[in-house]
């Protein structure tokens, strides 16, 4: 899970004010758009993008903390320590899986955690080769059944 909020509060403050009125003209130039712009098949769906992302954000209510626990697959819970979901969100949502233990005293738990330093939302994507090692160490630990 790649900058996960399981609720809305795990979101800094203000992330989502202003999504209604939010256009893709208004982001135009950005370093959302910039980034889009460099990965997307079809740039020129920018706007179409925008629209659908809006409608995916505004319609997350997010989960209960029960139903994260009854997740019986182990997470790799990843977020940038400037990301767009808080480092504080980060860890609980690591501990609703199972982490948060001495590790020494109680030994390690299938789940993972990795704040990556000076890392935002979208610069993230060049972390590759932080992310490599740590995504193929948690495959060898917690293999995907």
């Amino acid at each position: 899970m790649i900058t996960p909020a399981y609720h809305l509060g795990g979101f800094h403050p203000g992330f989502m004010d202003g999504l209604a009125d939010l256009t893709a003209a208004a982001l135009d130039g950005t370093i959302y758009q910039q980034a889009y712009a460099k990965i997307a098949p079809r740039p020129q769906d920018w706007p179409a993008f925008v629209q659908k992302t809006k409608i995916m954000d505004q319609a997350f209510t997010g989960w209960t903390a029960e139903q994260v626990r009854a997740i019986a697959a182990p997470a790799l819970v990843v977020v940038g320590d400037s990301d767009i979901v808080t480092p504080e969100h980060a860890v609980e949502l690591f501990r609703l899986f199972g982490g948060g233990a001495s590790g020494d005293e109680v030994g390690l738990p299938p789940s993972q955690l990795a704040i990556l330093p000076g890392t935002t939302h979208l610069s993230i994507m060049d972390r590759a080769a932080w992310l490599v090692p740590i995504v193929e160490e948690f495959l060898a630990v917690s293999p995907v059944k």
